[in-house]
């Protein structure tokens, strides 16, 4: 009988590489690889942020992997810095759009790595 090193509950074998019980990795060669494909939520944010001072928001999406999303982002933002061209309290929209595709990706890539980590394999 093979026990988990964290919770001590049953594994159905000896080459588990998650624990069914508490979703934590048993092979520490598993574990690595996991942990350097783990996003950083901080550089996530602060590449949203900086990207999208000059205009290229979404960045922050493509950095951890949602193509799609930070794709349509840049073209929203861009479409977004075009109106506050001809009107130009449209820069508030643009300001409260910023700040919310940074929050956005702070909240994607926590749930990237916690995906991830419980499951081996990105959500993705």
């Amino acid at each position: 009988m093979v026990f988990c090193r964290n919770c001590g509950g049953d594994l159905p074998s000896e080459n588990a590489s998650f624990c069914p019980s508490c979703g934590k990795p048993q092979n520490n060669a598993n574990a690595v690889a996991i942990a350097t494909r783990t996003k950083s939520t901080k550089a996530a944010v602060a590449i949203a942020l900086i990207a999208g001072i000059i205009g290229f928001n979404g960045i922050g999406h493509l950095y951890i992997g949602r193509l799609a999303r930070g794709v349509s982002l840049l073209i929203i933002g861009w479409i977004f810095v075009a109106l506050t061209f001809f009107f130009i309290p449209f820069g508030i929209v643009y300001l409260i759009f910023w700040i919310w595709q940074a929050y956005d990706v702070n909240i994607k890539a926590k749930y990237f790595n916690t995906y991830l980590l419980n499951n081996g394999k990105a959500p993705w």
